[in-house]
């Protein structure tokens, strides 16, 4: 079987994201045939070498992969653990497989999520330079001004970095309720 990187059979092992599986290297969470593990870019070859992740091995599962089309509703959190022990996503789908969610959806927002066991896959969706877009529809109270809608469009200053350039549409359901349409290419 051929060399991969380290964070990439744990992904794929559906133990966490390739992103996570760099900070549990950094960490030292990891070992490789009984060595500790802290330098990113390491390769294994999965059924040769032994892969202990917080002192538990690591199979080399080469299982069916899963996909499930959630619809998340208000109130769940998009994490496989919580630190405050609020309900998540995973609670909403009894499967045996192990799957993460793609992306995020807030605890206060709902819509389609994908879990998947399928490391690649959330690699895919989720890591920027694939540009896969991703829309979002808000309901809003009031209006939308057109300087906020040209912030939106021009990306908006979000911690230490920018968000690309969205397309944005302002439009009423049926119901005569006020929605925004954002679509952006961050994960």
């Amino acid at each position: 079987m051929n060399e991969i990187r380290l964070q990439k059979f744990l992904a794929n092992q559906g133990i966490c994201s390739r992103r996570k599986a760099e900070e549990h290297i950094l960490n030292g969470d990891i070992k490789i045939n009984g060595v500790q593990v802290t330098e990113l870019g390491t390769k294994i070859t999965p059924g040769k070498d032994e892969i202990m992740f917080k002192d538990k091995k690591v199979t080399n599962q080469q299982e069916k992969k899963v996909y499930v089309l959630l619809n998340k509703p208000i109130g769940y959190v998009t994490t496989t653990k919580d630190q405050f022990n609020r309900d998540t996503v995973l609670d909403l789908v009894e499967i045996k497989e192990k799957v993460l969610p793609v992306g995020r959806l807030d605890m206060y927002t709902s819509g389609a999520i994908i879990l998947t066991n399928d490391g690649d896959f959330i690699y895919r969706i989720t890591h920027p330079k694939y540009e896969i877009e991703k829309t979002y529809t808000v309901t809003v109270k009031g209006e939308v001004s057109k300087e906020e809608v040209t912030m939106l469009e021009n990306g908006i200053a979000i911690d230490d970095y920018i968000s690309r350039k969205g397309k944005s549409k302002n439009f009423k359901n049926r119901f005569g309720k006020k929605h925004f349409k954002i679509a952006d290419y961050n994960s």
